[in-house]
């Protein structure tokens, strides 16, 4: 009897420490990572919402306490101007890892205008890479019909013919399907889910590695492979085939001013240089988007130059990896003066 009191005591300590443990590093989650809640949408100019008037916190890579506008997109609260563009993007574009002032969108507002209104407007959603962003073009026009142009942001260029292609089905465009609109339609269940996330952020962040993980082991498909040697081949002539059928595509649905920012990743060398990293698909891109009157910008130059006089590495933040993960203050910063230098 004494044996079984003294396992259902250390059983008892050994559950309370493991609660304790947990309330502690969900508490210090609220300071360290607790991402905004998304709200996911059949159609329109994004795969989903973040919450409407919200925030979040990202210390993953960088730090940003990130706010979400009634729209669900994260910008500041500004009117929106009369002239402004769309700037859309993923993660890179969407910017929660550091302040929000300093995104290549807040910086372009600041450099070109000096009005206090929203002249950039961000839609950058994380996942919503170029491929999937130029699936929601349709949903972008129909959304923001008075934009002025759209910036797309991208930092890989390694899609194949298919990939191409399949970027011209379009997704549609439903002007009842706001956030606001989702979400009185979500029921008690769903509204509860939101708000256990929001309470939890411990489990969110599990959930997040564990998918991580998951992704690791995956063998990697032909479209995921960067293989300089696939832009050399037989295949070359129907890429750019379809490279120019997708352009026109996106030139035929609108005349608004469209740019393409490609700003590749990098990899730090063992003799202290650094190399941007490439499937020799620029040319064909700066060549094919220059025959249909839209705007390619090429970072490759001036994140090189940027690192060979003054050694700024445009990915990796002071609590990462340099060279790894999304694009820094820098980066933004240059991305912002290289945009406004097409705009000017």
């Amino acid at each position: 009897m004494h044996n079984l009191n003294t396992f259902f005591r250390q059983t008892a300590g050994w559950i309370a420490a493991i609660l304790i443990a947990a309330l502690i590093c969900n508490t210090v989650c609220f300071a360290f990572y607790n991402p905004c809640q998304d709200i996911p949408r059949a159609q329109g100019s994004t795969t989903g919402y973040l919450l409407p008037e919200s925030g979040g916190v990202y210390g993953l890579e960088g730090y940003c306490i990130a706010h979400v506008d009634e729209n669900g997109y994260v910008n500041r609260d500004m009117e929106r101007a009369d002239e402004y563009y769309v700037v859309a993007g993923a993660s890179h574009t969407e910017g929660l890892f550091i302040p929000f002032k300093y995104r290549f969108s807040d910086r372009l507002n600041e450099i070109l205008y000096d009005d206090d209104k929203l002249h950039f407007v961000n839609i950058g959603k994380s996942g919503n890479y170029f491929s999937v962003v130029l699936q929601h073009f349709d949903g972008i026009l129909g959304e923001f019909p008075d934009a002025k142009g759209i910036i797309i942001e991208t930092d890989s260029l390694a899609y194949d013919t298919k990939a191409l292609y399949d970027s011209m089905i379009q997704t549609g465009y439903d002007p009842d399907e706001t956030a606001s609109s989702i979400l009185s339609h979500y029921s008690a269940k769903q509204k509860a889910v939101i708000r256990t996330k929001q309470a939890l952020p411990l489990v969110r962040e599990l959930h997040k590695q564990y998918f991580t993980y998951l992704d690791s082991q995956k063998t990697p498909s032909e479209s995921d492979i960067l293989d300089p040697a696939f832009w050399q081949s037989e295949y070359e002539g129907d890429f750019e085939e379809a490279l120019d059928t997708l352009m026109g595509y996106l030139r035929s649905r609108t005349d608004k001013r469209i740019i393409i920012l490609f700003h590749p990743a990098v990899r730090l060398e063992a003799d202290g240089s650094m190399t941007c990293l490439s499937n020799n698909a620029e040319e064909y891109y700066k060549r094919v988007c220059q025959n249909h009157n839209i705007d390619f910008i090429d970072m490759t130059s001036t994140f090189t130059e940027a690192y060979e006089k003054n050694h700024i590495i445009p990915y990796g933040f002071s609590n990462t990896t340099p060279g790894d993960g999304h694009i820094n203050r820098a980066a933004h910063e240059m991305i912002a003066e290289k945009i406004a230098e097409v705009l000017r």
